[in-house]
């Protein structure tokens, strides 16, 4: 017998067959049928219309359950079962084995897009019951391209069904051995099945329908819908209605209608009745309703947040008694999540989680995928950082440090010796710090190589698919991953993360499955790695988890094609936008459109296509808005995230036309929503210190830490430390290199990184400028000490010098860069082009040095805490800051008993002395070095100490953009002119001419300019000026030191225009986000100035 219940919404259609249930008791066994998503729900319904002993004479399934239960009976259920990820598998090999004799599909698309699209037919084409012989048949009688797709399509469609069901083998879904075996089974026999929640039924489903109203006592299905209505949303259960009927005539059974109804005169009563239907306006009361427009998306979630708050406060309902419903759940799961949680709302999102970039999987597809592409970095730490190989945070942090700086790949990872790179870099000294902490990187290492080295030997070993996962299975293993597993899940419960947790704890039973079923259905098949990589990374994407619920009293949030469409109090229809609601569906596939309506035409029957899909879609949205008994609150968002503005769906214009009185509701400007829940009140609170809302949160001691907090940092910006913090970092003696002055100066924010919170970013080991400088030191250090030990440069000849600076190159290799061998070909071609550099600024230094009197007295001169020279000592009462630094040169001359000294800095940039940034405090690192001298040098070098001057000497090779065919002289010239020295000297012809014999007439390495009359010019300076300028770098160290001691971090980088700033090539600017103007970031600007016009201020300041 079939009964066939059908009625409108909310006409008590699921009640009555529970109370059917009911009344059946113990007399007989009962199944309830429902929708897979909505099997929850039906469960909580039976228990709690039949009580607590409803489960000795009912059960509630879903047609994938039952199929289980009679493959339990029938014996089937041992067998592997395929399910999305092993179709995907199954097609893909079928393709490969079809391509040679297909047409439109020989060179197929490798994107998983493809193959979906493939599965999905084929799962539609088998669910309705169309065989690959049907589809080549309608082939031969069907013109044009469609002709050549059909073909193609029945012969890979055959070969894959070919390959599921073969001897030996039936791998086939469920739900087809469901029809298989169901008759077999008995298991419907003598009872009462009651269908409840389907709009309409496939092939293979009526096929199961047959065989349970052959076998059944009695069959009950409701529907949606009206007898006789012309609305269109009640088409597809009409059509079912006459399809059943037809059904259960061709089994002989009788079949009984019954129409429900009920009358509901409130005005969500009204709205089911007309919104699909009468153009009628409602006159009564319609506060039921509400429209509401938001800003964004994240604020229509807190505003229905609040209202679920202010209603559960009220005492009008639980939190189950809601459901938040959208047709775009992806786009508004992970903001409810957020919002939810910080209003204390509990909540179920009745949504799966795709499992491909879950942490389980991930170690998975990035250790095949290091394997597969060279062992590359993004690879290697994708399954590394999983928190499941084995490696804590920290140590995962060092590897990855040394990984960065050394550019590690390839076949580095796993060979049997330690790497032995410095973990800070070149020409970075090594100490016992940094060899422990190479031990501990090499520990690390090896650790990680162990069961890597094992998988990518199995992999490479194994020719077939079932080899390959044996290996995938030991490196599961070995890593215990289960375990691992169980660990995580039984943190996040720990964590009251239940839903997390019940979804880890399915990832194991996923990846087994996969696994299994690579080796059931292609054990034996030769695979080659980058084949099996992406046929495991594609079968993957086919997994999500999924959920129930995990508490009693929790809102339920749901997609409104997976609404279990049992009845709530009150509804929230977020995202009702135009294209949104309803929705337009996906155009395209593998048959579009005109392909199905051909077929249908020759009657293959298909899924709901077209129209008929958009009156399911159509259904669905009425279903939803007729769910609440007492309230219905349809909102969507005035823009989207980027900006653009969005419209209204239908849904609004079609509630404002039947309800006049409905005013669509916008957001104020004072978000008062916010003072709904604690946590956005505080921070609503916070905005306005000493306000209305924060003198309330004031008056309850809760809340007074969270106060007090909020108050400290509302007084707190980014430019300020403590006393306290600038004691824990800088020390009560604060020690400050000569070099890092410039770098406190040249920007607060960054000193305060680099040296404050000793921060290192991650940056690849490059030989590049600091590297080149140290480099180029140590060349010209060296050679300058031999040739003055062989009596000057004036005795040494060319290939003399040549050797040495040779023989210094392979010892500087040898110490610092000892695999120089295993280095990259780029690398070794570099390092060849910094040998000619180096030959080439040795040589132009020796020639500087062989027309001058000033000869090198020190290389590497160390003043300072542990230095040769004593530190330079700033001392206030509040606190002391002490200067040291390393001076590259001195040379000196000595007059009338009296040294002169110059301090000469080699650069291999393009820093040049300047008088503008002096004055900023920018550059006085040489000046001070030279001042440091003048006090303190007499000890040293047993003469009284006059300053000479300083000198930028560029450690380069130049390269010209020069004209063809120009003349050596010239080419000479030009060459010279860019490597003159910049810097300040003494201003006293004896000195000038001693430091190069020429400087009076014609001068080629100083910064100094003779005119007709032999007068002198350039960056030169009175002794007297030079004793100004030495008091000056005091006083500019003074304010360094009190702005040390301050805390001063602002973000402040000196410029001399916008596109010049210092932040343009900040390593530190991802931590910084400069906004010149907020909260006291500013730029500030290096003004030019004239030489009289700057010695004028040093004087006018001094005085």
């Amino acid at each position: 017998m079939l009964y066939l219940l059908i009625g409108r919404a909310k006409t008590g259609k699921s009640d009555t067959i529970l109370h059917s249930i009911q009344e059946l008791g113990d007399s007989g066994r009962q199944i309830l049928l429902v929708p897979e998503h909505a099997s929850h729900q039906a469960e909580v319904d039976l228990c709690r219309i039949c009580g607590p002993t409803a489960s000795r004479h009912a059960e509630v399934l879903s047609f994938r359950r039952l199929a289980e239960r009679v493959l339990a009976v029938t014996g089937g259920a041992a067998q592997v079962t395929l399910d999305a990820g092993g179709k995907l598998l199954t097609l893909q090999k079928a393709l490969l084995e079809t391509a040679p004799e297909l047409t439109v599909y020989r060179r197929p698309s490798q994107k998983s897009a493809f193959l979906q699209q493939l599965l999905d037919l084929f799962d539609e084409l088998r669910c309705y019951e169309v065989t690959p012989e049907v589809l080549y048949e309608q082939s031969l009688e069907i013109g044009g391209a469609t002709r050549d797709k059909l073909r193609d399509l029945s012969l890979l469609y055959g070969a894959y069904e070919a390959r599921l069901h073969r001897p030996g083998l039936d791998a086939r879904d469920r739900m087809s051995k469901l029809c298989d075996h169901l008759e077999d089974s008995g298991y419907a026999g003598g009872k009462d099945i009651f269908i409840d929640g389907f709009t309409y039924f496939n092939a293979q489903e009526r096929r199961v329908l047959s065989v349970l109203l052959r076998q059944a006592r009695s069959v009950t299905v409701t529907l949606l819908g009206e007898l006789g209505s012309r609305e269109e949303i009640f088409e597809p259960s009409l059509k079912t209605l006459e399809r059943l009927r037809r059904l259960a005539e061709q089994n002989g059974c009788r079949v009984e209608i019954r129409e429900l109804a009920a009358a509901d005169d409130t005005a969500l009563g009204h709205l089911e009745r007309c919104f699909f239907g009468e153009n009628l306006p409602f006159s009564g009361e319609c506060g039921a309703i509400r429209l509401r427009e938001a800003d964004t998306v994240f604020s229509e979630v807190e505003q229905t947040a609040a209202d679920i708050l202010r209603l559960t406060a009220a005492g009008k309902c639980r939190f189950r008694d809601i459901t938040v419903a959208a047709r775009n759940l992806a786009d508004y799961a992970g903001t409810i999540e957020t919002v939810f949680e910080r209003y204390g709302i509990p909540a179920y999102l009745s949504r799966r989680s795709d499992v491909l970039e879950r942490a389980a999987v991930s170690l998975l597809t990035g250790v095949l995928a290091a394997i597969g592409g060279g062992y590359e970095y993004d690879d290697m730490f994708r399954w590394l950082k999983t928190g499941l190989a084995g490696l804590t945070p920290e140590e995962c942090d060092l590897l990855e440090n040394y990984v960065l700086k050394w550019e590690i790949h390839g076949g580095m990872w796993l060979r049997d010796v330690d790497w032995t790179e410095n973990p800070d870099g070149y020409g970075v000294p090594w100490n016992d710090g940094r060899q422990a902490q190479l031990d501990r990187v090499n520990g690390l290492r090896r650790r990680v190589r162990r069961p890597l080295a094992r998988l990518a030997e199995g992999l490479r070993a194994g020719e077939t698919a079932g080899e390959k996962i044996a290996a995938l299975y030991g490196f599961m293993e070995e890593l215990s991953l289960q375990d691992a597993l169980e660990a995580q899940m039984r943190s996040q419960a720990a964590a009251g993360r239940l839903q997390s947790a019940e979804e880890t704890a399915q990832l194991w039973e996923i990846l087994c499955g996969v696994l299994d079923q690579f080796v059931e259905i292609l054990g034996g098949e030769p695979m080659g790695l980058d084949e099996f990589t992406r046929l495991f990374r594609q079968v993957m994407t086919q997994y999500s988890v999924g959920t129930i619920p995990v508490s009693l009293d929790q809102v339920s949030v749901s997609e409104i094609t997976r609404n279990d469409r049992h009845t709530a109090k009150y509804l929230f229809l977020l995202g009702a936008n135009d294209h949104v609601l309803p929705s337009p569906g996906q155009g395209g596939g593998i048959l579009n459109g005109d392909d199905r309506d051909e077929l249908a035409q020759r009657g293959v029957e298909l899924a709901p296509a077209g129209m008929d899909r958009m009156g399911i879609e159509l259904q669905n949205l009425y279903a939803a808005l007729a769910q609440p008994r007492l309230g219905l609150t349809v909102s969507y968002p005035a823009a989207d995230v980027a900006g653009a503005e969005l419209r209204p769906a239908f849904v609004v214009g079609r509630l404002r036309t039947l309800f006049p009185r409905l005013r669509v509701e916008k957001e104020s400007g004072g978000r008062e929503y916010r003072l709904a829940a604690p946590l956005p009140a505080l921070e609503t609170a916070g905005s306005a210190p000493g306000g209305t809302l924060w003198n309330y949160f004031a008056g309850n001691p809760a809340f007074s830490r969270r106060l007090e907090a909020m108050e400290r940092a509302s007084r707190l910006r980014r430019g300020t430390l403590s006393p306290g913090a600038v004691r824990a970092l800088y020390g009560e003696r604060a020690a400050m290199s000569a070099s890092r002055l410039e770098r406190m100066r040249s920007c607060h924010f960054a000193y305060f990184m680099e040296y404050g919170l000793r921060a290192k970013p991650r940056t690849p080991a490059a030989f590049d400028a600091p590297q080149i400088g140290t480099f180029l030191h140590y060349l010209l250090e060296n050679v300058t000490r031999d040739v003055l030990a062989q009596g000057g440069f004036a005795r040494v000849e060319r290939e003399e010098l040549r050797a040495l600076v040779r023989r210094y190159i392979e010892e500087y290799a040898a110490q610092e860069l000892p695999d120089l061998a295993g280095k990259s070909a780029r690398f070794r071609y570099l390092f060849a082009r910094l040998r000619n550099t180096a030959y080439a600024v040795v040589e132009q230094v020796a020639e500087e040095l062989r027309h001058s009197d000033f000869i090198p007295l020190e290389f590497e001169l160390s003043f300072g805490d542990g230095g040769v020279l004593p530190a330079v000592v700033v001392s206030e009462p509040d606190g002391e800051l002490r200067v040291g630094g390393k001076v590259d040169r001195v040379d000196g001359w000595v007059k009338d008993n009296k040294l002169y000294l110059r301090v000469v800095d080699y650069k291999s940039g393009r820093k040049a002395f300047d008088l503008s940034a002096v004055r900023m405090g920018l550059d006085i690192q040489m000046l001070l070095y030279l001042f440091t001298l003048q006090k303190e040098g007499t000890a040293r070098f047993g003469r009284e100490i006059e300053p000479a001057g300083v000198l930028y000497l560029p450690a380069r090779e130049e390269i010209l953009s020069m004209e063809r065919n120009v003349t050596p002289e010239k080419l000479q010239s030009e060459r010279e002119k860019q490597l003159r020295r910049s810097g300040l000297l003494l201003a006293e012809p004896a000195v000038l001419q001693a430091m190069e014999h020429d400087a009076l007439q014609e001068p080629r390495y100083l910064p100094l300019r003779v005119n007709r009359k032999g007068e002198l010019s350039g960056s030169i300076a009175s002794a007297a000026r030079l004793g100004k300028l030495g008091k000056y770098v005091e006083r500019q160290l003074r304010d360094i030191a009190r702005e040390l001691r301050q805390g001063d971090i602002d973000a402040d980088p000196w410029c001399r225009g916008e596109d010049d700033s210092y932040c343009k090539y900040c390593q530190w600017a991802s931590a910084c986000h400069f906004q010149d103007g907020q909260d006291g970031d500013h730029l500030r600007y290096i003004l030019p100035v004239k030489t009289e016009d700057f010695w004028r201020e040093i004087e006018e300041e001094e005085g």
